[in-house]
């Protein structure tokens, strides 16, 4: 559960990943533990035909030889019987190796960190030691460990009953057969356990993963701050953004001064056009805006002796059509060829 109630919130996914960082992850042992028992069960039915015949002549090999009484033999006996074992069971070892690294990492993916390892103060306080003993996670780990000695208990009585009685045969069966018989109740045995696994390890997976959510929640609070540490206090931000507006204002004026015509509204629109004979294609829009941008526009036309020409139907198509740099489109050509023509007619007079 969540230590602190205001933590209600979702964790975000930084504090996932911080989480995990730390080597919190929700993990079940129990998955790995039905995992295991039925890799056994399945690796000793196919390996055990194989297995039973070796070993079996490992033994006729050594009890049939009359010089492995000998005492002097006894150590080079043992170290031969240990090394053929090892080789017969390498192969299950290998694999249930194999299998929990697989059941670790299909619960919550390749990790590797020694952070848990590091002693930690709060892990040694008597105050947080005596809530972990009345926590959830204790009552749900003394509820699951008393279903399973309960439930274990009732297996293992009737597969031990049903496997009493094929025991009272042994008297009467050879050794062969004997040994045939107690790989046969040994597999069904695994395969009980196994069964009985697979339930209890499901729902102590959704028990941690409940758990784990739990743990990482965070309180509002917690959120800001992150939002803040990590995107910036937003009244920063907003001051910022008003300077990035006030400098690209500033940028767009100082170009307004190089304009060949300033076409307005008049009143809520402004668009200034440059056009250079011989280099551009066409008109080039290199300030626009509307209402108080558009008079202060004018006022820098003004200032800077650059015509200004009123056409309503125009400045709005201009504006709608073009961004800042963008060359005037060609369904445009026509009135604005009129009006450049009329500014070099009267540029003429003048000069």
């Amino acid at each position: 559960m969540a230590k602190d109630p205001d933590k209600t919130e979702k964790a975000t996914p930084r504090r996932r990943e911080k989480a995990r960082e730390e080597g919190q992850v929700a993990k079940s042992m129990d998955i790995a533990i039905s995992a295991s028992l039925i890799t056994v069960f399945l690796t000793l039915l196919f390996y055990i035909p194989f297995a039973f015949e070796r070993l079996y002549k490992i033994f006729i090999h050594f009890f049939s030889d009359p010089l492995h009484n000998i005492p002097e033999y006894n150590y080079a006996i043992i170290y031969e019987i240990v090394k053929d074992l090892a080789i017969l069971l390498l192969p299950i070892f290998g694999l249930l190796l194999i299998i929990g690294i697989f059941s670790n990492v299909a619960q919550f993916g390749f990790l590797f960190t020694f952070k848990p390892l590091i002693p930690k103060l709060e892990k040694i306080d008597p105050i947080s030691g005596l809530k972990r003993i009345f926590s959830l996670k204790t009552l749900f780990e003394l509820f699951k460990n008393l279903l399973k000695l309960i439930v274990a208990t009732v297996v293992s009585y009737y597969l031990v009953s049903y496997l009493l009685e094929g025991v009272l045969r042994f008297a009467a069966t050879g050794i062969y057969d004997d040994a045939y018989l107690m790989m046969k109740y040994t597999l069904i045995m695994i395969l009980g356990f196994a069964l009985l696994s697979i339930p209890v390890s499901v729902i102590d997976f959704f028990f941690r993963k409940y758990e784990f959510e739990e743990n990482i929640k965070m309180s509002k609070q917690e959120i800001k701050e992150e939002q803040k540490l990590y995107e910036g206090n937003p009244q920063i931000k907003s001051a910022i953004r008003k300077k990035m507006r006030e400098m690209s204002l500033t940028r767009m004026m100082a170009e307004v001064a190089k304009a060949d015509v300033v076409i307005t509204n008049p009143e809520h629109y402004a668009v200034a056009l440059k056009y250079e004979r011989g280099k551009m294609q066409a008109p080039k829009v290199v300030a626009k805006g509307v209402d108080r941008i558009a008079l202060r526009i004018k006022e820098e036309a003004r200032l800077h002796n650059v015509p200004i020409e009123e056409n309503p139907p125009l400045a709005r198509a201009l504006y709608q059509a073009c961004d800042i740099g963008d060359f005037v489109p060609e369904s445009l050509y026509q009135a604005i060829a009129k009006i450049f023509a009329k500014i070099y007619k009267k540029q003429g007079l003048h000069s």
